[in-house]
């Protein structure tokens, strides 16, 4: 009986209307959720275990796994109420309008999935590097990611008015929405702009570091994988299309880039512990793989910041100390406001 809408239908429109990329959604959306979960837990884990525990930046980090989740489920629960299919296989307006609930939701959860882990990024730059003019272009960029997000966030709430005739699939609720379409373009130049300042601010104190030129690249490759955010940003751009009478369908590839795009920048914000987790875990293998820091990773002037594997410049002389002296080198090490750091001293001695 359920299937009645199919009486004095042609074959060409049956088999039309039997496409489905259900499958495809279900596999993409838990793929991303193993990645995305994984790289945090490695990074919760390096971070209470061998590290100086959890930081500003890694609560963002959490906070945007949390809407990341909501996100990837709320895809594949989409996919119950039509997502993945064509309209004409939902008659249905209860599950229509649960689509657009659904819908809704992944809207406000892409946006402050991404807000909060640029804003993540941008934390972690102000813990780990020095210098006056690049601290205050780092607060600047964070200010604007806020507003960015604020803004992006009401948008969403209130680009209907009244809020509920968002999830409207009767039409009979009076009111007017703004076109998102419209509104995901011209936001999309703004938020490329702001991805590019974030992921390459680092670039000129990074190659300032005194150290082995493969380590510098190295480095360099690490923090420039942020730019793949902006490439999945432009990818799934060029997927946005308006409201369309058969939305099931259309919106595929547009929402499966959503979740690309935050579960690949929350991944990518977690790689640098995955150097840490190596070092301090598999030593045999960090060898192996020529990850090993040992005498060749001095910073100018005289001091080794850690955090998350990453070392650059802090400055030395802090009363809490713990020095290891040995008969040709030492290590001296400072915990400081919750940053390890290690100054590398030779000693030699006289006759």
């Amino acid at each position: 009986m359920d299937r009645l809408w199919e009486r004095g239908l042609s074959p060409e429109r049956k088999a039309f209307l039997a496409q489905s990329r259900i499958p495809e959604i279900i596999i993409c959306n838990t793929v991303l959720l193993v990645f995305a979960t994984g790289g945090l837990l490695v990074r919760l884990f390096v971070r209470i275990r061998y590290l100086t525990g959890i930081n500003i930046d890694d609560l963002m980090c959490v906070t945007s796994w949390v809407f990341t989740f909501v996100l990837c489920i709320a895809c594949m629960c989409m996919t119950k109420y039509g997502f993945g299919k064509h309209i004409g296989t939902v008659q249905d307006y209860g599950d229509r309008g649960m689509f657009l609930k659904l819908n809704f939701v992944t809207m406000l959860a892409y946006v402050l999935a991404l807000g909060a882990i640029k804003i993540s990024f941008c934390l972690l730059y102000l813990h780990i590097f020095p210098g006056k003019n690049f601290r205050i272009a780092c607060w600047v960029l964070l200010a604007v990611l806020i507003a960015e997000t604020i803004e992006e966030t009401l948008v969403v709430i209130f680009h209907c008015h009244p809020i509920h005739k968002a999830w409207d699939a009767t039409l009979l609720v009076q009111g007017h929405c703004v076109n998102m379409t419209v509104f995901y373009y011209i936001n999309f130049g703004i938020k490329l702009a702001t991805d590019l300042a974030l992921f390459t601010m680092p670039m000129p104190m990074l190659l300032q570091l005194k150290m082995p030129v493969g380590k510098r690249v190295g480095l360099l490759i690490m923090f420039s994988l942020g730019l793949l955010v902006c490439v999945t940003s432009i990818i799934r751009v060029t997927y946005m299309k308006s409201f369309s009478k058969d939305h099931t369908w259309v919106l595929v590839d547009a929402m499966n880039w959503s979740c690309v795009e935050v579960a690949v920048a929350n991944f990518i914000a977690c790689i640098p512990s995955f150097k840490s987790l190596i070092a301090y875990r598999f030593p045999n293998l960090q060898r192996l793989l020529g990850l090993s820091d040992q005498g060749d990773s001095r910073i100018y002037p005289s001091a080794r910041r850690t955090y998350s594997g990453i070392k650059l410049n802090n400055v030395a002389g802090h009363s809490h100390a713990d020095v290891e002296t040995g008969q040709t080198d030492s290590q001296e090490r400072i915990i400081h406001a919750g940053i390890q750091v290690t100054i590398d001293v030779r000693v030699k001695a006289s006759t």
